[in-house]
């Protein structure tokens, strides 16, 4: 099965019970545990240059990239993989961050920009904050840098900025940060705050409740250098956060929300007036994780703040109050109690952004983000209200089109790649949509040419390069096939999708070996990809490595155990080493999984005939042509065990469907000659035998020798 890239989007560019023993605890240092998967120079999907490592955490690792797409610096943020075990835990993880993706334009929130998967890794796309000329980019930073509290003015207006970043995420959809710190608040190089890691706690604890908390707790950082973003697991309770920094509800397994964040916040407010780079409750470690949250949680509930200086007291008291219900009751709340100390000490006050009119660009990166998610319909919508503001943007046609296309809207999205091309006709992405669409409806020929129009605009677009090896392996055209995935690999060679497609070609033309040398590359960019593995079982299969091939099913059905064409394949290669019973297993749940799978229950009906259950096996073989009447193997396959029952005119019949099918199908031709020479059918036996005959390939040359000497027989009876 080849696989094509998806559409390529543009955004528009935008203005400057009781407790239970503890299950183990791993711990991973935040320096060791993620491995740069990318290095300086790398390309990742041919869209984001690699420049740099920005910083590691224990659930990934932030990249700095240049967007050859807005042809500016960002961050890239990916996650480690036991996060993201299967398709539904990274699609819960996507709609987290698109969730901040969609928090629009705030000053005091860092901007999440897209999110996206590419080799089966999950990407989030942020705006770069540079370091000052100290070298801090995050609130951390500045405590870590700090001989004393900080600066009580600037600490009061970064205070209110927060506030006034979390009153807007929380309008947009965000009930709660979950993870509050001073590593997740940037500041700009202006002195600007900047909120970050929206949705990304929730979205770990989902993900990996989702694995059923493998290994048990997942800690990272350590006392020394600090906790950061962590799964606790004891009994059947989770908390997700970061060790000191958790509300003392969050520790009882309570849930969070507003009033857990103004918890943690407290906490930052008073690492700020007392110019700690630790939060006030941290309890001494002795090796024991749930002893250190408990002594941790303990000093929380006595509700006794170490005293710090200045106007910041009475706030930060009352941010920390053990019972939830005695905090303030919203950040505006807070945000109301600081703004006239401010306002008082220095005469300045924080503006309250006001919202301007939606522009094209919003509409446009909305409806990327909602296409994103697989909300289509809402992504036209959102496409439609940019082009009544921006009629003559080739990028937002080009962006609908490519929706229209996944909705199936073939024509429609046709159409708008033509806009998109009238108005910009160098757009590389629009011919290399428009090919997409075309490959989509047969139209192979005329893809290709999209796709070398794209090419010929942008040749480094690895993307296109894929896509037309893929359409040139549909016209059997394998050769050229393979020198596109190869183009495509020069550019970018950890594009596992790449690999695999080239495998392909190579398994097409009988390269068995060279094609799974390139299954094994996709895989060891994407342990996940399950459908590699499929294929790397059927090349495996092809040259006789049958055990091997069973061990590959298993890899991907620990992946996707609803794979159905594994366990047909599993089935296959069990019956060809003779482990019928076995076989026939994999088969029910193939079929469990698809009960209209054709091929499995006509693969089920040839296991069961080697185990001589004669009437099952009809019934196997008639499911199977129920679903697909055309299906010419299963006519033949019915035919066989109808002769071993003595029933030759029937399985005349069988041959006859089959033959209406394949005319060319020898092994029919055969078998209905037998049959008709058992009934005594001398004249057409004699006929199906010489067609046989007529058409044999050079592998039957023992069965063409057998139809000659009967055809002798035959004949001579006739005399």
């Amino acid at each position: 099965m080849k696989k094509f890239f998806g559409n390529l989007f543009v955004r528009e560019q935008r203005p400057r019970q009781e407790a239970k023993p503890a299950p183990p605890v791993r711990w991973e240092s935040p320096r060791q545990e993620t491995a740069d998967f990318y290095k300086k120079g790398d390309l990742i999907s041919g869209k984001y240059e690699i420049r740099g490592t920005l910083g590691k955490g224990g659930f990934g690792v932030v990249y700095l990239a240049y967007c050859r797409d807005e042809r500016e610096v960002c961050a890239l943020k990916t996650f480690r993989d036991e996060l993201l075990p299967d398709a539904a835990a990274r699609e819960a993880f996507k709609k987290e961050a698109l969730l901040w993706v969609n928090l629009e334009e705030h000053p005091f929130i860092l901007a999440a920009r897209w999110a996206e998967e590419f080799s089966g890794r999950l990407f989030v796309q942020t705006d770069y904050v540079a370091p000052d000329d100290m070298g801090r980019v995050s609130l951390a930073d500045h405590l870590a840098r700090a001989d004393g509290p900080l600066d009580a003015d600037q600490a009061l207006k970064w205070a209110v900025q927060f506030c006034l970043g979390m009153e807007h995420a929380q309008a947009h959809g965000i009930t709660c940060h979950r993870d509050i710190k001073p590593s997740n608040i940037l500041i700009t190089q202006d002195r600007t705050l900047k909120i970050s890691d929206f949705g990304l706690a929730a979205a770990a604890e989902v993900t990996w409740l989702r694995t059923g908390g493998r290994g048990g707790s997942l800690v990272t950082g350590g006392p020394e250098g600090g906790f950061s973003l962590s799964v606790m697991q004891t009994g059947r309770k989770a908390r997700c956060g970061t060790p000191g920094y958790m509300a003392p509800e969050v520790y009882r397994g309570e849930g969070v929300g507003i009033a857990s964040d103004l918890y943690s916040f407290g906490l930052v407010l008073w690492q700020m007036a007392a110019g700690s780079r630790v939060p006030p409750f941290v309890a001494p470690y002795r090796e024991d994780l749930e002893g250190y949250l408990r002594a941790t949680y303990d000093k929380q509930m006595t509700g006794r703040v170490p005293r710090v200086h200045g106007f910041f007291g009475p706030v930060i008291e009352r941010c920390l109050c053990p019972m939830p219900a005695e905090r303030y009751g919203s950040f505006g709340e807070l945000r109301g109690a600081l703004e006239p100390i401010l306002e008082r000490r220095t005469g300045e006050k924080v503006g309250v952004p006001q919202v301007g009119e939606k522009t094209a660009a919003f509409w446009n990166n909305k409806g990327g983000s909602l296409a994103a998610l697989g909300r289509r319909e809402e992504a036209i919508r959102c496409f439609e209200q940019a082009l009544a503001t921006d009629p003559r943007s080739a990028e937002i046609w080009s962006n609908k089109g490519a929706v229209l296309k996944d909705l199936g809207r073939h024509e429609e999205a046709i159409n708008c790649f033509d806009q998109a091309l009238a108005i910009g006709p160098l757009s590389a992405k629009a011919w290399y949509n428009k090919g997409a669409v075309l490959d989509a409806l047969g139209r192979r020929e005329e893809a290709i040419s999209s796709y070398d129009h794209a090419l010929a605009i942008d040749p480094r677009l690895a993307l296109a390069w894929n896509n037309k090896g893929n359409a040139l392996d549909a016209v059997a055209r394998c050769e050229e096939a393979i020198n596109c995935f190869d183009q495509a690999l020069a550019i970018d060679p950890r594009e596992a999708l790449t690999w695999y497609n080239k495998g392909g070609s190579l398994a097409a033309l009988g390269r068995r070996e060279e094609a799974i040398t390139c299954y094994d590359q996709a895989l060891a960019i994407d342990p996940r990809f399950a459908l590699a593995w499929n294929n790397k079982v059927n090349a495996l299969d092809a040259i006789g490595r049958r055990e091997e091939a069973i061990s590959c099913c298993d890899q991907a059905l620990a992946i996707d155990p609803r794979y159905a064409q594994v366990w047909n394949s599993k089935g296959n290669l069990l019956a060809a080493l003779g482990r019928h019973e076995e076989a026939i297993s994999c088969y029910d749940e193939a079929l469990g999984i698809d009960p209209r799978y054709a091929h499995a229950w006509h693969n089920k009906g040839a296991a069961l005939a080697a185990l001589g259950r004669g009437e099952a096996v009809i019934s196997c073989f008639e499911q199977a042509l129920a679903i697909d009447p055309r299906y010419a193997q299963a006519w033949y396959s019915k035919g066989t065990v109808l002769i071993d029952l003595g029933q030759c005119a029937e399985a005349i019949n069988c041959f006859d469907q089959a033959l209406a099918i394949d005319p060319r199908d020898v092994q029919s031709w055969y078998n209905k000659a037998l049959s008709e020479a058992r009934l005594g059918k001398t004249v057409a036996a004699v006929s199906s035998y010489r067609r046989f005959i007529e058409i044999a390939p050079p592998q039957y040359a023992q069965f063409v020798a057998r139809a000659r000497h009967r055809v002798l027989e035959l004949e001579a009876k006739v005399t």
